[in-house]
């Protein structure tokens, strides 16, 4: 694996935020407020206990990967539904999840781990997710409450959760105040999209928090505290700038996602396939468009033949977009990756993709979608998870099929043995026939990337040494690899017609029998005996020094044709 590749991943997973502020609180409201981990699908993970093998075993490298596979963290929160307990959390915690947990931790220590929820229904628009406990498990007998009415710009405000203290989790209740009670901004420079509302408040927020509870303080209800809204961001280079999402929109999502109807999926689906063919519509790479619509699975199977494929045969731009996807976290980057293979199997060529749906079929929860492309064919599934329909396969390349990596190494290896590449050096000796010159003459170069030398040996009256730059191309062909390549440099030729003639006529010759030539070949490998080839080549002198000073010498060698055989170290 390439080391540019591996970096990727390391540099990212072993910064953590540091900092912590706490205050008192209500020791009963740590049985409502937890810490969220998620683990990751086991194709993520196998892919990197994979890389921990090919690293030293002590290494900051190994060790960096060890917490990456912990799985990352945020918080939420315990709410209730007609006498059912969920957890209330932001989709950006758990969108990269295969199994999730919550642990509420008490002020001696004490923790309490759910393990095995399930999602329920995630809102990616408004960044929220609703959770529900594994059958039997019921941490409290009822929920937090909400608050009933709009918060009020001045009032105190409480945040609850588990940010990081260097890798470490810890509880922190922060309190601060509602500095502007409904607040709306653009997504991003680039787009202008209104995000919102949010409320914007001072109560301490750092990375971990995401997911939990923005409180009131309100008599009457557990803890003493009612929920106003779920802290969600923080504004960079902003002093004490914090938003959550109002309640509202929460109870809104939960109304939705609780009561979801069977009947109403088909229609879900149309238009998320109506999103999907729009956003494939436009004049530029739409990888990161697919990558919004890849199901856990889907990513989780496929990114380590999408990642090597990329790196592989993408483009600067399309590597750098991976790495700056890295910030948002490894596996947003990987189905970064996924995605790129699947527009790059769809692509005949530049432009926009004209994309039609073709045909739907399935019933509840899982459907094949065939699109037609750019007058091609391409079959997909679709499933419904957390509440949202996703690619969980498209065409060949992201079927999850193993045998793409198995092919891929297996032609690595076999490229190995044919010895075909840049860094290889290659030695050869055999025949040639030089027109005009010799019918026979010993033959022998040797060449290492760019550089390289070679001779024609015609016994004592004409022998020639040269070098040249080298440009080779390795085309492997299953067990067979192709070697075409072009060569350009300096022959000095020992010419002994070119000594007589001169001896005979010393004006206006050339002082240096030297040559300007090309040469094109073609050498053939195979992997039944790794190094041995075979070669042909042929060279022609496009300026000989001998001939420019005096045309009527015509005994200058001009072309040579050679037959070799040689080995590649």
């Amino acid at each position: 694996m390439k080391s540019r590749f591996l970096l990727l991943f390391f540099v990212l997973i072993v910064l953590f935020p540091a900092g912590i502020f706490s205050q008192q609180t209500p020791a009963a409201l740590r049985d409502y407020v937890g810490l969220i981990n998620q683990t990751y699908h086991p194709g993520v993970v196998s892919f990197f206990e994979g890389l921990k093998g090919k690293l030293q075993a002590d290494s900051d490298a190994v060790r960096a990967i060890d917490i990456f596979l912990r799985g990352s963290t945020g918080s939420g929160f315990v709410v209730s539904d007609r006498g059912n307990l969920y957890v209330i959390t932001n989709n950006h915690v758990i969108s990269q999840a295969h199994t999730i947990s919550i642990t509420f931790e008490r002020p001696d220590g004490f923790r309490r781990t759910f393990e095995n929820l399930r999602i329920i229904a995630a809102d990616e628009e408004n960044d929220l997710a609703i959770l529900a406990f594994a059958p039997g498990d019921r941490p409290v007998q009822q929920g937090l409450s909400f608050l009933t009415r709009a918060v009020r710009e001045g009032e105190d405000v409480f945040s609850a959760g588990f940010p990081s203290l260097g890798i470490t989790p810890i509880w922190q209740f922060g309190r601060g105040m509602v500095s502007n009670a409904s607040v709306r901004f653009p997504r991003s420079i680039q787009d202008e999209t209104q995000m919102g509302p949010f409320i914007q408040h001072t109560a301490q927020i750092d990375p971990g928090n995401s997911g939990g509870p923005l409180l009131v303080a309100q008599q009457g209800v557990p803890t003493g505290y009612a929920v106003a809204g779920i802290n969600t961001l923080t504004g960079l280079w902003r002093q004490a700038a914090n938003y959550s999402i109002p309640v509202s929109t929460t109870q809104n999502f939960m109304t939705g996602a609780l009561n979801q109807r069977p009947d109403t999926f088909r229609a879900a689906l149309d238009h998320r396939l109506a999103e999907f063919v729009e956003g494939l519509g436009v004049n530029r790479a739409v990888y990161p468009h697919i990558a919004g619509f890849l199901s856990a699975a889907c990513v989780g199977e496929n990114a380590e033949y999408a990642m090597e494929e990329m790196f592989e045969r993408s483009n600067t731009s399309v590597r750098r977009a991976f790495i700056e996807k890295t910030e948002d976290g490894v596996v947003g980057a990987m189905s970064y990756a996924v995605a790129w293979t699947i527009e790059n199997s769809m692509r005949s060529g530049q432009g926009v993709l004209r994309t039609a749906i073709k045909e739907v079929t399935g019933s509840g929860e899982e459907y094949t979608v065939v699109f037609t492309i750019n007058n091609r064919d391409h079959s997909s599934r679709w499933v419904r998870e957390y509440g949202n329909w996703r690619i969980r396969s498209f065409g060949t390349v992201a079927a999850g099929d193993a045998n793409l990596l198995n092919q891929r190494q297996a032609r690595r290896e076999a490229a190995e043995k044919l010895r075909i590449g840049d860094s290889n050096i290659h030695l050869e000796a055999g025949y040639a026939y030089l027109f005009d010159k010799a019918s026979a003459a010993l033959y022998a170069s040797a060449d290492f990337g760019n550089v390289g030398a070679k001779m024609y040996y015609a016994g004592s009256d004409f022998w020639s040494l040269g070098v040249f730059m080298n440009w080779r191309w390795g085309i492997p062909a299953g067990n067979l690899g192709f070697m075409p390549y072009l060569r350009l440099g300096f022959d000095y030729m020992n010419d002994q017609e070119f000594k007589d003639y001169n001896a005979r006529d010393p004006d206006g010759l050339a002082p240096f029998p030297i040559a300007i030539m090309g040469q094109v070949g073609l050498k053939v490998t195979s992997t039944y005996v790794p190094g041995l080839f075979v070669g042909v080549g042929f060279q022609y002198n496009l300026l000989n020094m001998m001939t420019v000073f005096d045309s009527d010498y015509e005994d200058a060698m001009k072309m040579g044709l050679s037959i070799t055989a040689g080995y590649a170290f």
